[in-house]
């Protein structure tokens, strides 16, 4: 069982592994693989009702986390608002407060945890 928060102090604006709460607020979402301690508050109804008013919010993973994730019919609503990040590849991603329109770039690289299919850290 995950006791991780979902926020890195660095980082207070991402939420990881963690979908609820204060993490609601988050300009990005991580996901490092399909296991349910890692995805609470995935599906909740109050994160539901946030993907519907920003727009520019998105959750992040691996290509084998986002087909297992999108093969259950209860995180559907994801697919439009999840994006896949190849391992081992820096990529920049955006992190916008959409009440300002402030915006910061973020390099990722989603590096390979060997725990699971499509698990990384």
């Amino acid at each position: 069982m995950s006791s991780f928060l979902g926020r890195m102090r660095e980082y207070a604006s991402i939420s990881i592994d963690r979908f609820d709460r204060e993490n609601l607020s988050a300009k990005a979402y991580f996901l490092s693989h399909c296991h349910k301690d890692h995805m609470k508050g995935l599906r909740g109804p109050l994160l539901k009702r946030r993907l519907e008013s920003c727009l520019k919010v998105f959750l992040y993973c691996s290509p084998v986390t986002k087909e297992l994730l999108l093969t259950n019919p209860k995180y559907a609503f994801w697919e439009k608002r999840i994006r896949a990040i190849e391992v081992d590849t820096p990529t920049q991603i955006s992190l916008i407060d959409e009440a300002t329109g402030d915006s910061e770039e973020v390099l990722i690289t989603l590096l390979p945890a060997g725990h699971c299919p499509g698990s990384v850290m």
